[in-house]
C-alpha cells in the first residue's frame, strides 16, 4: 500500500510539474540553477510527498532525551531536537554568510510526548474546517457576519461571520515582487492575471492551511475584495493595513513630522485636530472596500510607531518650542510637576500618546465603520514591552497586534502573560520568521528575522514557535513574515530569504510540509495544551 502510495504521488507530481512549468527561467537561470542539483532533487521529492501528504514517509532529525518543556505554561512533555541559529542578518561584507552559529533546542510535533498527528491529508482537513479554516469540532456561537473576539472557558478565540471558532494562520505581505525574474515567473504561471494568481494560491495556501493575509498587500487588496465576490465558497481573508500617521502629517501638519524626524511620528496625537480628521478618514472611500466586507478581519491602522519610552527624553531636547513634539513633552512634564526625565516618566509619556492615538482611532471606527476589527498597530521591539502602551490598545483594540522578533521562543511566562493581564485583550503575532543562508541565493543582509542553516531550519522554527504561542491562551493567531522572498528592488536592494514562496512562486516544500503539519492539526492541538484532548 505504502509503494502504491508513493507511485501515485510521484506520478502526481510529474503531473504537477508539468503544469505549472518546473523549468521556470529569468535571465538565464533554471529553479534547479538556483538551488543545485542534489539539494534541488531533495526538495523535489520532498514536494512530491507535501503534495501527497506523506508526512510518515518524512525523515525527522535524531531528538535528544524526553524532557519537560520550558518556559511553558502546562507540564507537556517532548524529545528536544537542536537547531543552529544566528541573531541578526548576515553581514553586509560577507553577504550569505554568518560569523558563527549558535545552536537552540526546538519543539516539533513529531516529538511531542503524548500527542500524535490526526489530521494529515487536505480532504480530512476540510471535513473539519469551514471554508475560513475554522473548526467544525466546537460549539457554534452567535452568528454576527463579521468576524469578532470572544473568550470562552478562559481561552480568546475569533469567532468568523457564521458562528464558527477561529484561530488565524496567515502571511503578510500577499502581493507581487518587483524584480525581472518574479515578473517573469508571475506572467509564466499566471499569465499575468492578478484573479489568476489569487485563484492559484489561495488553493496552494489553503492546502497548507493558510487562510489569510495580513498587512502590506498593496497592490493585491482590491484585486482580493473582486475574488471574494465571485468565490463565494473559497474566500481569502484579508486584513488591510492604513498608514494614518503619514495621511494626517499631509493633510494637517503641513507635511512636516514633529521633530523633524520620522522619530517623533506618535507626536502627531497632540495635534488639536487629530481626533477629527480620523473620524474624516475612516468616512472616507480609503474603507470603502473593508467597510461591509465578511472576509475582512480587520485592519491596522499603522505599522510599528515609535511608541518608546525613551521619545519623551528626544523630545525634550528639542530646541524649537513651537514644535508639536516639544509642545507635547513639555506640557506633559508641567503637568508632572517634573524637572528632569526618568524613565518612569518616559513610560507614562509613551502610554499618553497610545492613549490619545487608539482611543481616536477606535471612535471613529465605532461611529463610521462599526462590525470592523480593529487589529492595532503591530507592535515591535521596546514599545511592546512598555505596559502602559500595551494598556492602552487594550482599551480600543479588539486585537493587539505584536511583531515578535529576538526571541527564539514565545515569553510563556513573561511577555505573554504580561500582553494579557495588562490589555485584557488578545494578541495576535502579526510578523515573525527566519531566513535560510545555506541553500539560498539570496544575501540575506537585511531584515529582523533570524538566520538559520537551510529551508530544514526554517521549518523547526515555525513549529517550534507556533507551538508556544498555541499555549497562550491569550493568542488567537500569527501570521508569518512573509508571502514572498525579498529580490531585487525590494527592501531596498537587500533582498533576503523570507517568504513561504521562492521568487518563481514556488513553495518552500519542507517549510509548506512543517507549517501544515500545525496548521491543519491547531485545534487539537489547543485541546492538548489545554489538557482536554481525549
Amino acid at each position: 500500500m505504502r509503494q502504491l502510495k508513493l507511485f501515485l504521488a510521484a506520478i502526481l507530481g510529474i503531473a504537477l510539474m508539468v503544469a505549472c512549468g518546473k523549468e521556470e527561467k529569468s535571465g538565464g537561470s533554471s529553479y534547479e540553477d538556483l538551488w543545485g542539483g542534489n539539494e534541488n532533487k531533495d526538495e523535489t521529492i520532498d514536494y512530491v510527498r507535501t503534495v501527497e501528504q506523506a508526512e510518515d514517509d518524512y525523515q525527522y532529525p535524531e531528538a535528544g532525551a524526553e524532557e519537560f518543556y520550558s518556559p511553558s505554561l502546562n507540564h507537556t512533555r517532548y524529545n528536544p531536537i537542536k537547531v543552529k541559529y544566528y541573531s541578526g542578518s548576515c553581514p553586509a561584507a560577507t553577504p550569505g554568510k554568518v560569523p558563527s552559529w549558535k545552536e537552540e533546542k526546538a519543539r516539533i510535533v513529531h516529538n511531542m510526548v503524548g500527542y500524535e498527528t490526526e489530521t494529515k491529508t487536505y480532504e480530512k482537513y476540510k471535513t473539519l474546517t469551514n471554508k475560513w479554516g475554522s473548526t467544525l469540532t466546537m460549539p457554534r456561537q452567535e452568528v454576527t457576519g463579521r468576524f469578532y473576539t470572544k473568550k470562552i472557558d478562559g481561552r480568546w478565540w475569533i469567532i468568523d461571520p457564521e458562528g464558527y471558532v477561529h484561530y488565524e494562520r496567515g502571511v503578510t505581505s500577499f502581493r507581487h515582487g518587483s524584480s525581472a525574474r518574479n515578473a517573469a515567473a508571475f506572467n509564466e504561471r499566471f499569465q499575468g492575471n492578478d484573479q489568476v494568481w489569487i485563484d492559484v494560491c489561495r488553493q496552494e495556501l489553503a492546502e497548507t492551511g493558510i487562510h489569510s493575509t495580513g498587512a502590506f498587500c498593496t497592490n493585491a487588496y482590491s484585486p482580493m475584495v473582486a475574488y471574494n465576490k465571485t468565490h463565494g465558497n473559497t474566500p481569502i481573508i484579508l486584513c488591510p493595513s492604513f498608514g494614518f500617521l503619514s495621511k494626517f502629517r499631509s493633510a494637517k501638519n503641513g507635511g512636516q513630522w514633529p521633530g523633524g524626524s520620522d522619530t517623533y511620528e506618535a507626536c502627531l496625537v497632540f495635534h488639536p485636530d487629530w481626533p477629527a480628521w480620523c473620524e474624516e478618514y475612516v468616512k472616507s472611500s480609503a474603507f470603502d472596500e473593508y467597510r461591509y466586507e465578511k472576509n475582512c478581519l480587520g485592519f491596522f491602522s499603522d505599522n510599528e510607531i515609535n511608541f518608546s519610552y525613551t521619545l519623551l527624553k528626544s523630545c525634550l531636547a528639542i530646541t524649537d518650542n513651537n514644535d508639536l513634539a516639544k509642545k507635547g513633552a513639555t506640557e506633559f512634564m508641567q503637568s508632572k510637576n517634573a524637572t528632569a526625565y526618568t524613565e518612569a516618566l518616559g513610560r507614562e509619556f509613551a502610554g499618553v500618546m497610545a492613549e490619545k492615538y487608539y482611543k481616536a482611532v477606535r471612535n471613529a471606527v465605532d461611529k463610521y465603520a462599526s462590525g470592523l476589527m480593529y487589529v492595532g498597530t503591530r507592535l515591535h521591539g521596546y514599545p511592546k514591552y512598555v505596559q502602559q502602551v500595551v494598556e492602552a490598545a487594550g482599551r480600543y483594540c479588539d486585537i493587539v497586534s505584536i511583531n515578535y522578533y529576538s526571541r527564539w521562543s514565545p515569553e510563556l511566562t513573561g511577555a505573554v502573560k504580561d500582553w494579557g493581564n495588562w490589555a485584557d485583550k488578545p494578541f495576535m503575532v502579526t510578523e515573525f520568521y527566519t531566513k535560510g543562508v545555506e541553500d539560498s541565493d539570496l544575501p540575506n543582509t537585511s531584515g529582523a528575522g533570524w538566520c538559520v542553516p537551510t529551508q530544514k531550519e526554517r521549518a523547526y522554527a515555525y513549529q517550534h514557535f507556533t507551538l508556544g504561542l498555541l499555549e497562550a491562551k491569550n493568542c488567537v493567531g500569527w501570521t508569518w513574515f512573509k508571502y514572498q522572498d525579498d529580490d531585487g528592488s525590494d527592501n531596498d536592494n537587500m533582498p533576503a530569504n523570507k517568504g513561504l514562496y521562492d521568487n518563481y512562486y514556488k513553495m518552500y516544500p519542507t517549510l509548506a510540509k512543517f507549517m501544515r503539519e500545525v496548521n491543519f492539526n491547531v485545534y487539537d492541538l489547543i485541546r492538548y495544551f489545554d489538557g482536554k484532548l481525549k
